[in-house]
């Protein structure tokens, strides 16, 4: 006998809007392409690609980098430099990817796995406060970020709302495109948990099946299918990998360019402005009283400390560091 309870019990059926997607299969060309239509429009482009270790993410993003970022003029800032820049552009430290965000014009970031170095929470927190800073401020810098990561439920749902699109590889050299909704009332950022959750949903109604179609998700926009960098392309990202890793983590002399404020205890403080004077960056007493605003030890205090490093380092005390009768004579001699 027919069972119409099981056919009222279903919820999730295709969905208008993405059927039509069924069938297409990006370009690379066509998706660079919609990508830069962003930035024309005054828009940055922000992307997640997820998918198994070993399933192609870092050649995906590659050949968007190397085979178009890398040959595209900055037709933002016009200054004669490309939107890629690898040395500078593939970043594998959150930090530097955050600050980058913010300082960065028309150009391609390419943020590579920072799961490898740390927590969703430490990675996910300085992206998260650039992303705001920059609303906050209406900096309108057009710059297309990719963020590859393994897993999309490791991925910041607050950070997810703010995605262009995300890139779930279904299997090498395969993956499936799903794009924030625009254009409705109520409208919110790209919500990957709902992804899921529709899709288990789905499997829970229909227990027979073992393929869920990617059209039950209206924010589903198609496919994309990409092979191996040539050797070529491989090599260079190989030694991009190998270089950003044995550099490691932002100096603090980095960080400060970048706006990111540098925790240091009392000893660490004193012995950098020591370092800033030795290389020459610090030339007087003012600024170098400055360097040591951050500490909460009383003058006398900062002063016994700094004559300590100084003395360390064959430097005058502050009393008669930067004597001018003193530069003179050298200037003499």
């Amino acid at each position: 006998m027919y069972n119409n309870n099981n056919v009222r019990r279903r919820t999730i059926f295709p969905s208008k809007e993405s059927k039509k997607f069924y069938t297409y299969w990006w370009t690379h060309k066509a998706l660079w392409g919609s990508l830069k239509k962003r930035l024309e429009i005054d828009k940055d482009a922000f992307i997640l690609i997820t998918g198994n270790t070993g399933d192609g993410k870092s050649h995906l993003a590659g050949g968007l980098c190397f085979r178009h970022a890398l040959k595209e003029d900055n037709f933002i800032k016009n200054d004669g430099t490309k939107m890629f820049i690898p040395e500078e552009d593939y970043i594998i430290d959150p930090e530097e990817f955050a600050y980058k965000m913010i300082t960065s014009e028309g150009r391609v970031l390419w943020g590579d796995e920072f799961l490898k170095s740390s927590d969703r929470q430490s990675w996910y927190d300085p992206i998260n406060k650039a992303i705001v800073q920059r609303k906050n401020t209406n900096r309108k810098l057009k710059n297309i970020y990719f963020v590859i990561q393994p897993y999309e439920t490791q991925f910041s749902p607050k950070l997810a709302s703010h995605l262009t699109l995300w890139i779930w590889v279904k299997k090498r050299g395969v993956a499936e495109l799903y794009c924030r909704i625009v254009g409705r009332k109520g409208g919110k950022g790209l919500d990957i948990e709902s992804i899921i959750a529709r899709e288990d949903r789905y499997r829970k109604e229909n227990p027979k099946t073992d393929f869920v179609p990617p059209t039950i998700h209206p924010e589903y926009v198609g496919r994309i299918a990409w092979g191996k960098l040539t050797a070529g392309l491989e090599r260079q990202y190989e030694e991009l990998v190998s270089k950003k890793s044995a550099v490691g983590s932002l100096t603090d002399e980095e960080k400060e360019k970048y706006g990111i404020k540098v925790e240091r205890n009392p000893e660490e403080i004193v012995k950098f402005a020591v370092e800033k004077i030795a290389k020459g960056e610090i030339k007087d007493k003012k600024t170098l009283w400055n360097a040591l605003g951050e500490l909460e030890e009383t003058n006398d205090k900062k002063i016994k400390m700094l004559n300590f490093y100084l003395k360390l380092e064959g430097f005058d005390t502050f009393g008669k560091l930067f004597d001018k009768s003193k530069l003179e004579m050298d200037k003499i001699w």
